[in-house]
């Protein structure tokens, strides 16, 4: 792990967070890690590389998961490398003590991988989790190319959180905006090569926050693969066009966020 990798990791474990907060860090990709008052939680880290030529890594992977201390809660949206990666998962289950989270392709590839099974949780959407001061909440994602794949929901001291995985656009959005919409929405976006839709575009995002009822949205996985890298600085100018009074914040790898609740 480079220096830099090292200052991060001292960072995200050296934080207190203040009650009625949560403060979330880029890790490239997906993933994302959020620590609250009593918990530290990895969603869809992914610190292996491919050898595909059509999916090249543009970012370093920042973190060595064998230095890890505090990790209570792993969670993963689906199967997908990127998402639920062999190494990954095997270096963070031996170096913490984390409960591992997932739709059931991903809770199948934990136990396979060596994870114990009562650390492993399948979640169906609309099934919750509690740990600590974390409520996870598993939602339903529009993924086909998965096996099977939810989105999450994270709530602690008041402030709730979204992810969405890969999940394309959906009206199933707009019922969390229903039910009091979320504070971060932490969604998907990337440029689909011809004759794909891998990921939500600039416009699908912004609806997708707009009907999530997000206060702040967080465009995530742009920066990851070459054949899909996207430019984030679209989503703002969209939503300020549309003129949604949604924040949209940019997070480069390592960035972080203070997420309160609004």
């Amino acid at each position: 792990m480079s220096q830099w990798g090292r200052l991060l990791l001292e960072e995200i474990e050296g934080t207190s967070v203040e009650h009625d907060s949560a403060v979330a860090w880029s890790i490239g990709g997906a993933g994302i890690v959020v620590k609250t008052p009593g918990s530290t939680v990895f969603i869809d880290p992914f610190f292996g590389s491919t050898g595909s030529s059509d999916w090249v890594r543009m970012i370093p992977v920042p973190l060595d998961p064998w230095e890890i201390r505090f990790c209570n809660l792993f969670l993963s949206t689906h199967e997908h490398e990127d998402h639920c990666e062999r190494s990954t998962v095997i270096k963070v289950a031996k170096a913490t003590g984390a409960i591992f989270i997932g739709p059931e392709s991903s809770c199948r590839r934990f136990i396979e991988w060596g994870v114990e099974k009562n650390r492993v949780i399948t979640l169906k959407p609309g099934e919750s989790f509690s740990l600590n001061d974390v409520t996870v909440t598993a939602w339903f994602a529009n993924d086909p190319d998965a096996e099977s794949a939810i989105s999450f929901i994270l709530e602690a001291g008041g402030v709730r959180l979204f992810h969405s995985g890969d999940s394309k656009f959906c009206e199933e959005f707009s019922k969390i905006g229903e039910q009091g919409g979320v504070d971060v929405a932490f969604l998907s976006l990337g440029r689909n090569p011809r004759g794909h839709k891998y990921y939500m575009n600039a416009c699908d995002t912004v609806e997708a926050a707009r009907d999530l009822g997000a206060r702040t949205l967080i465009p995530v996985h742009w920066d990851l693969w070459r054949r899909t890298r996207e430019d984030p600085l679209l989503v703002k100018e969209i939503a300020e066009r549309w003129g949604l009074c949604v924040n949209v914040v940019m997070l480069g790898l390592g960035d972080k966020h203070v997420c309160r609740r609004t």
